[in-house]
């Protein structure tokens, strides 16, 4: 009869123990499926901001970097054009004789430059004079080459972009032609302007002064 009591007074206190573990496991399951706390949640923002703003760094500066390596090819492009297409002229014209400017302490901007040479024909024959007149339009940022000679007239642009140009007859030696030219490439988020100077020979003798 005793054994028979301890088992039936047993009984409710394993039952309760029960159901408390079942309580403590019900409390830990609700725990880990709680979600975050509004500190982790800032934080996460936090963490995530910083890095949207290093991956934004990281495209602007490859798209800047993008950008000013294109400008710098198409702004080399119109210096060469405009060199390779000078050079010719210079080669076989008379230096200009420009009024009113001209010298190094005042270049002409507005003034075209004007070149007046020879041409030997490649079938042979007797020189045919010919002009070259360089025009600068500043609102449409062109340098133009003007020729005109016995064979007829043409016209071309050999630069865009130009946003300088100057010129100047250096007398100190053999007399030599300096043209400052800029080209400048603009874009949405860069920049980028290449100057050069530019020093000629023309290669026949000057008129001479009356």
């Amino acid at each position: 009869m005793r054994v028979r009591q301890s088992l039936t007074t047993s009984q409710p206190a394993r039952h309760q123990l029960a159901e408390a573990l079942k309580v403590q496991r019900a409390a830990a399951r609700r725990k880990s499926q709680g979600g975050f706390t509004l500190i982790e949640l800032l934080i996460a923002t936090a963490l995530g901001l910083v890095l949207m703003g290093a991956l934004a760094s990281v495209v602007v500066t490859t798209m800047i970097a993008a950008n000013t390596a294109t400008g710098r090819v198409q702004a080399s492009a119109q210096v060469r054009n405009f060199q390779l297409a000078a050079s010719d002229d210079f080669a076989l014209a008379r230096p200009p004789m420009p009024s009113g400017c001209g010298t190094r302490a005042n270049p002409c901007t507005t003034q075209d430059l004007l070149l007046q040479g020879s041409h030997q024909p490649a079938l042979g024959g007797d020189p045919t004079l010919y002009t070259v007149r360089y025009v600068w339009d500043p609102s449409l940022q062109h340098v133009t080459r003007l020729a005109s000679s016995d064979v007829g007239t043409s016209s071309r642009v050999i630069a865009s972009q130009v946003t300088r140009f100057s010129w100047y007859v250096d007398s100190t030696s053999h007399a030599t032609v300096v043209v400052n030219l800029t080209v400048t490439i603009p874009s949405y988020n860069a920049t980028y302007s290449e100057s050069q100077t530019f020093r000629f020979y023309p290669h026949l003798t000057p008129l001479p002064v009356p």
